[in-house]
């Protein structure tokens, strides 16, 4: 064989070793970043079902708690309705002054109860909402994380096919956004 048939065999044998190099680091790539978008699809959605479960909970709370001021505003109208007739001396009975009285006061005692059980509620439906509200931007960090990932794929896979290194680059720039946008998501 001549020496330049040789050297372009070698070059030949070179450059489909080099392309065979090239595509496996390619398709690994594109494992990597394929793994990485499905746990943070996996993850949003979690976190969806978190933020669904803790909105939920908030509106129960303060369905709970509407219902304690209603039973509270009932009691204060009791109590207010039982002062009057006291003051009223509408019985005209000591023993029947005593029993609205004592109603009253059975009524002034538990409605403060009420109003407590009403607030406590109330704070904790708050709670919950901003708790709620916190888990949404965690999943809508990991939902752009995904993206990321996603869009990455995408590139890495034109890189492979028009042989260019620029799309490889911008797919591992995006990757790694990717990366620092799902640690981001993961906080509470």
């Amino acid at each position: 064989m001549s020496e330049s048939t040789h050297r372009r065999l070698s070059d030949s044998t070179e450059m489909r070793e080099s392309s065979d190099r090239g595509n496996r680091l390619m398709s690994a790539t594109i494992a990597v970043i394929a793994v990485l978008a499905a746990l943070g699809t996996l993850f949003a959605h979690h976190r969806s079902i978190e933020a669904l479960t803790s909105k939920n909970e908030a509106i129960l709370l303060q369905a709970r708690a509407s219902d304690a001021y209603a039973k509270y505003e009932a009691r204060v109208v009791r109590y207010q309705i039982a002062q009057t007739l006291v003051a009223a001396n509408v019985t005209g009975t000591p023993g029947g002054k005593r029993r609205l009285e004592s109603i009253a006061e059975s009524e002034h005692k538990s409605s403060t109860d009420v109003l407590t059980k009403a607030q406590a509620l109330e704070k904790q439906s708050e709670e919950q909402d901003v708790d709620s509200q916190h888990v949404l931007r965690s999943y809508e960090i990991l939902q752009t994380a995904t993206t990321f990932f996603d869009i990455s794929i995408v590139l890495v896979s034109i890189s492979t096919l028009v042989a260019t290194r620029g799309f490889f680059n911008a797919a591992c720039a995006l990757s790694v956004i990717g990366i620092v946008l799902m640690i981001v998501g993961f906080r509470p």
